[in-house]
């Protein structure tokens, strides 16, 4: 569902993309690229999944150079 979210709007809720698309225009989008980086268990929970998502931020240091401000 998210990723659909993404594919449906460019930014997926992401305010870092929406600013940026807003600044650049909408065509920008082209030049984005997203990964999944990690299928998770069906029975991890809500925390997990949290933990998984900052881990690979962390290690991409998407917050630092990427479009991650959370």
């Amino acid at each position: 569902q998210r990723w659909c979210s993404y594919v449906k709007t460019a930014h997926g809720g992401n305010e870092l993309l929406k600013k940026l698309l807003k600044e650049k225009g909408h065509q920008h989008k082209v030049n984005f690229q997203y990964s999944i980086l990690e299928i998770a268990d069906n029975h991890a929970s809500k925390e997990d999944i949290n933990r998984r998502e900052s881990h690979w931020k962390n290690a991409l240091r998407s917050r630092d150079y990427g479009l991650n401000g959370n």
